[in-house]
């Protein structure tokens, strides 16, 4: 361990004495279930209100290390909280924001105990919905900036917590957008997301892109005459599930150009790429193979390059699939229509950045390893931050890779881990003195 000051000693050895306290705030989160009650399928009168009683169970936290707090919403039982823990004074300001909302359960009898709210700890991983993403960033974040003032200091800076709703469905007007609109900006701010506690200065941009096909329904047992040759061919009748899986293989062909074209510095190469992850077709009005179907949509998500805008993505892709459907007959006549139903822009600041080095460096100091600059290759509220001015990094427990999963566990000791280099970068960033 690499500490270099005396003050910074203290703040450890609270943490270090106080790790039951750690555990159990994001223990205690994560028993509270707060699905974000905008998923499809989910039954909204259950799990609505979820969010709210768990940021009414963090308001007296924050209010008993003097944080001014505020509960807030913008519908109905979606409820924010933000703290503001003022500073001394001459220091630079941090924001420190997470999301609070949750995914789904899925098939609760495939979880351990059949409980996603367990909150348990086994062999060193505390178990449950949220607890990876990112509950318990939550409770680095909260239990890092208390264990500085319960080591006898005062930041200089202000410090500004917000446990938001609506990420995970990118509701953002909801939740961190929300509180821009209400006046929380700072120097920086850090988004304590599972990274492996990897410093993430980089999102890639996200798009929910639809594609439909059209087709001619006729009877399924004339299909030789339109398949084979010698047939009328569309006179007949066209199948539009064959169609869209011949645009699914042209829009696959585009994804290996991505692979070689699209490269960034942080992100594993080839990880811009277009999934399909929906496909739907039938005849109108009776699902059976007896008819020809007449539809077929692909739902797509699109993970871009952050430095490619909107416009430019969309027109590469459009031109793409143009040129493939001019290669069809039928689909150059019928052209497939393209929408672009959701965008999550991306985010990026500068690697060398300050927030990015300050970080890095109480990291090493925590650690005694030096700290991974990597992307995060999720979508983060990280952008709206930076779109507003406030340059944001992700630093947290937890493995993405985990996060959305039956059986999520955060292990323990980088929750521990995090709350100590949150703490050490508050100091080093906002400034600090004798209480």
């Amino acid at each position: 361990m690499l500490v270099s000051t005396a003050q910074e000693k203290r703040v450890l050895r609270f943490v270090d004495s106080s790790q039951s306290e750690v555990i159990n705030l994001c223990s205690e989160l994560v028993k509270r279930q707060s699905i974000n009650p905008l998923y499809t399928g989910v039954d909204v009168d259950k799990v609505l209100g979820g969010e709210k009683e768990c940021n009414e169970y963090l308001e007296p936290v924050l209010k008993n290390f003097g944080c001014k707090t505020e509960l807030f919403e913008k519908a109905p039982k979606r409820t924010n909280l933000v703290g503001v823990l003022k500073g001394a004074g001459g220091g630079k300001s941090l924001i420190l924001n997470g999301h609070i909302d949750t995914v789904p359960f899925g098939k609760v009898d495939e979880w351990t105990g059949k409980d996603p709210t367990s909150g348990k700890v086994r062999d060193g991983k505390l178990y449950g919905r949220g607890a990876c993403d990112m509950k318990a960033g939550i409770a680095a974040m909260i239990k890092g900036i208390e264990a500085i003032g319960k080591a006898g200091l005062r930041l200089r800076g202000d410090v500004i917590f917000e446990s938001v709703v609506g990420e995970e469905v990118m509701s953002h007007e909801l939740g961190t957008s929300a509180c821009i609109e209400r006046g929380y900006k700072a120097d920086a701010a850090i988004d304590p997301e599972p990274t492996v506690l990897s410093v993430m200065p980089v999102t890639s941009g996200l798009f929910w892109m639809k594609l439909s096909v059209e087709g001619k329904p006729t009877h399924s047992c004339v299909r030789d005459q339109f398949i084979r040759a010698g047939g009328k061919g569309d006179e007949v009748g066209v199948n539009a599930l064959e169609k869209g899986v011949k645009l699914l293989n042209a829009i696959g062909e585009l994804e290996q150009q991505w692979g070689i074209t699209k490269q960034h510095p942080l992100f594993n190469p080839g990880h811009f790429v277009l999934h399909p992850g929906v496909i739907d077709g039938a005849p109108h009005g009776v699902r059976v193979p007896f008819v020809v179907s007449s539809y077929c949509t692909i739902d797509y998500a699109v993970w871009h390059h952050p430095r490619e805008t909107a416009e430019q993505v969309k027109k590469e892709v459009e031109d793409y699939i143009k040129k493939a459907a001019q290669l069809d007959p039928w689909l150059s006549k019928h052209p497939p229509l393209v929408e672009w139903l959701l965008h999550w822009p991306p985010g990026e600041i500068p690697a060398d950045h300050p927030i990015c080095k300050t970080t890095g460096k109480s990291h090493q100091e925590v650690t005694g390893s030096q700290a991974k600059i990597q992307a995060m290759p999720a979508v983060t509220d990280v952008a709206f931050l930076d779109k507003a001015g406030i340059p944001s990094i992700m630093y947290g427990p937890g493995d993405v890779m985990q996060a959305h999963t039956i059986d999520e566990f955060v292990a323990v000791d980088q929750l521990i881990t995090a709350t100590k280099t949150l703490a050490l970068t508050a100091m080093d960033w906002c400034g600090v003195t004798e209480n």
